[in-house]
């Protein structure tokens, strides 16, 4: 099943000797001076966000404080994203306002290692710490504390949050002429499959129900080690405990060897039958411009694959708009795939040329009005088709879990899917609750509440 070289380029590509490293075990300097008030802010994929966590649960068991103002903090720490070039644009904005406050400012993230100069020449004080040494920000803001003895591994309950975000992997196998995320992230280094296990032990032992496996390719997962995602998610799934995993994006090229496993390990309902494919187009000149390393077959392959195991999972997939010297014939192509495989959701991105990356010197770039106009038609097909997709689910009965605050007073939910459901609250979150679908919109799903476990009875707007 394997298509022709694919499995034979990731072998060259990685050994099986594991180069991860058990960052719980890193040890800080312990002096005793006053508690640092700490703003950390992050932007871009969920991995950011659970290394933003991961920062915050580093600084408060040495002792520091986290405060959720940046006019109340001793320090700021910004964890970058610069994926596109408006992104890049924010960054460096928010990174000046920051350093407006003549604080010590960290700059984490993708920037700090993919635009160290760039960074170096907007905030010339600032200190950078590249994604792979993000357990350096204790050291960073000199360790002190006035509590050095206290254990690092506290419980992240105290942060009010109701998910887990667990990273298992940095970097990717890929090599795609447009990335810059890959120069930020580097090639693939998996931590070991019992630190990720303990984490989501940990995580639900402390109440979470939802926990997101994140990582810039999860796929990828374990090539380093002799392992993989599939290995991974049976070992979580093995966990005592009332839970849902999210899995995180994972590209065709590594997907594609190993998804009979995948589809397998996909049984359990610990996992939501969420999958995260991006395609990026639907023509297979444009992915080999892209050097991405798949066809067009082999992603709807995947497709069929999960879709005959489970008919009701929900595929969302990415597609880049505006690709230098994409014609309308081939642009034609991507919408024509959207059309056949008809995800539920599709991630636009207008192609923006990042600084240092092969596909920024490409000939043949495409005008900026053609680019916006292919983008809307794409969106309107998406959401069209997402319109319909949801209109079938209206009248239903299902369970779902309650996972964050909406907006005003309403909360939202997710189906065994990982469809978001839109209920009207106040309703207690991380707890299931059986619901009816009411309303299906292109973005949502809309209900009302059925029951709730008799535990959770006493209602009561969320902290």
């Amino acid at each position: 099943m394997l298509g022709p070289g694919l499995h034979g380029r990731l072998e060259r590509r990685f050994g099986h000797k594991s180069c991860a490293q058990d960052l719980t075990t890193r040890k800080y300097r312990h002096i005793h001076r006053r508690i640092v008030k700490v703003f950390v802010e992050a932007h871009g994929c969920t991995q950011n966000y659970g290394e933003a966590r991961l920062m915050q649960e580093a600084l408060v068991g040495q002792g520091h404080g986290v405060v959720t103002s940046e006019h109340d903090a001793d320090a700021h720490v910004l964890v970058t994203c610069t994926v596109i070039e408006t992104t890049e644009r924010k960054m460096i904005r928010r990174m000046t306002e920051l350093a407006a406050y003549g604080k010590p400012l960290i700059v984490a993230g993708c920037m700090a290692a993919a635009q160290r100069q760039r960074v170096l020449e907007t905030v010339p004080r600032a200190k950078l710490l590249p994604p792979r040494k993000w357990p350096q920000i204790v050291e960073l803001l000199d360790a002190g504390t006035v509590c050095g003895d206290r254990s690092a591994d506290i419980e992240s309950q105290s942060f009010g949050w109701h998910d887990a975000i667990v990273p298992i992997e940095q970097g990717c196998v890929g090599r795609c002429t447009y990335c810059i995320t890959r120069v930020a992230r580097g090639r693939v280094s998996s931590y070991p499959i019992e630190l990720v296990v303990d984490q989501v032990r940990r995580n639900v032992g402390h109440g979470r129900k939802e926990i997101k496996l994140t990582g810039q390719d999860t796929a990828a997962y374990g090539l380093d080690a002799g392992t993989n995602l599939a290995i991974l998610l049976r070992a979580v799934d093995a966990l005592s405990g009332d839970f849902r995993v999210r899995v995180g994006m994972a590209d065709p090229l590594t997907v594609y060897p190993i998804m009979d496993e995948l589809v397998e390990a996909y049984h359990s309902d610990k996992i939501f039958k969420f999958l995260h494919l991006p395609v990026q187009s639907g023509d297979d000149a444009i992915l080999e411009a892209m050097r991405r390393e798949y066809s067009v077959a082999q992603f709807e392959e995947i497709v069929h694959m999960f879709r005959r195991a489970y008919p009701r999972i929900t595929l969302s997939t990415d597609v880049i708009v505006g690709f230098p010297g994409e014609d309308e014939e081939q642009f034609g192509r991507t919408m024509d795939l959207i059309g056949r495989i008809r995800p539920d959701i599709v991630n636009v991105t207008r192609f923006s040329p990042r600084t240092g990356t092969p596909a920024a010197r490409m000939p043949d770039p495409i005008v900026g009005w053609r680019v916006k106009e292919r983008s809307r038609r794409l969106t309107r097909m998406r959401f069209e088709i997402a319109q319909k997709i949801h209109e079938a689910f209206v009248g239903e009965e299902v369970e779902v879990l309650l996972t964050e605050l909406g907006k005003e007073t309403t909360i939202l939910a997710r189906t065994p899917e990982y469809r978001q459901v839109v209920l009207p609250g106040p309703l207690p979150l991380g707890v299931f609750a059986h619901v009816r679908i009411e309303e299906g919109h292109a973005t949502d799903l809309r209900g009302t509440l059925l029951n709730i476990p008799t535990e959770c009875s006493q209602l009561s707007s969320p902290s």
